[in-house]
């Protein structure tokens, strides 16, 4: 919107120009929006690349769940919500933890992982399609990229973590692990920030709704678990109570006018695909 902003303003200039400082307008324009779509595509670029290598550091430590069928089946599931998130830039990747505890993680770039843990306390395919839309939302909000200022270009050398792609340096490559190093303690330790869960959940409850799925996956996981994404250690986090959260999705439901309806639960299929 704001460079539209800028387009139209430069056209009620025009008017009163000549010829040649109207191409010379138009030259600078089409520069400006040249460069701010490099800076866009370098920034997914970074993402990606941030995000490959933190989902690289997690499989290295938590295998996968050696079952191809049932890691298929929720890849189909997740990208079915996935195509609806309105990041057609990612390729969004869905993997299975071996692990005990119930927990769901975002990656940036579109790796999430769900352990199996969590998978087999889900009792449709419309909670699964909520847990994955959780995580969706966080990649869609982009709240590690923000956190960590993941970015492909900055003129700012002390903002954040600029310039990762192509970065070869050993100050780069140390800047680059330690943003790895937090991104871990984010999804392993101290967790999302309350305001992101929130947010995640928002994005996630109208996500699984626009792809035919009952909205009220999410909520019911959240109820019966009680402490689904909060931090597996002692350390303080900004995690709200389940209560909280189950209060804002029908909050979110309302507020956008969905109400019960012919939504898939899909507890046959789901059934069906975990069976032993």
């Amino acid at each position: 919107m704001k460079s539209i902003a800028i387009y139209l303003a430069a056209i009620g200039l025009m008017i009163h120009l000549t010829m040649g400082t109207m191409i010379g307008s138009e030259a600078r324009l089409r520069k400006s929006d040249l460069t701010q779509a490099d800076n866009v595509k370098s920034d997914i670029k970074a993402e990606i690349r941030f995000g490959r290598d933190l989902a690289a550091r997690i499989l290295a430590s938590h295998p996968l769940l050696k079952d191809a069928t049932i890691q298929r089946y929720v890849n189909l599931v997740g990208n079915s919500v996935a195509m609806n998130a309105g990041r057609p830039e990612l390729k969004f990747h869905f993997g299975i933890l071996e692990s005990q505890e119930v927990n769901a993680f975002a990656v940036p770039g579109g790796y999430i992982f769900i352990t199996s843990a969590a998978l087999f306390r889900l009792k449709n395919e419309a909670e699964l399609a909520g847990v994955l839309a959780h995580e969706i939302g966080h990649i869609v909000a982009k709240h590690m990229v923000n956190e960590l200022k993941i970015r492909g270009r900055d003129e700012s050398a002390m903002a954040g973590l600029s310039a990762i792609i192509g970065g070869s340096t050993a100050s780069f490559r140390n800047a680059f692990d330690q943003a790895l190093d937090q991104g871990l303690n984010i999804l392993f330790q101290r967790g999302y920030k309350m305001e992101d869960e929130l947010e995640a959940d928002q994005i996630g409850t109208l996500l699984t709704a626009f792809s035919g799925y009952d909205p009220l996956g999410l909520k019911q996981f959240i109820l019966r678990t009680k402490h689904f994404e909060t931090p597996s250690t002692d350390v303080k986090s900004d995690h709200p109570p389940f209560i909280v959260r189950a209060n804002a999705i029908d909050n979110t439901l309302k507020a956008n006018g969905i109400t019960a309806g012919n939504y898939l639960r899909g507890e046959k299929r789901f059934n069906e695909m975990l069976a032993d």
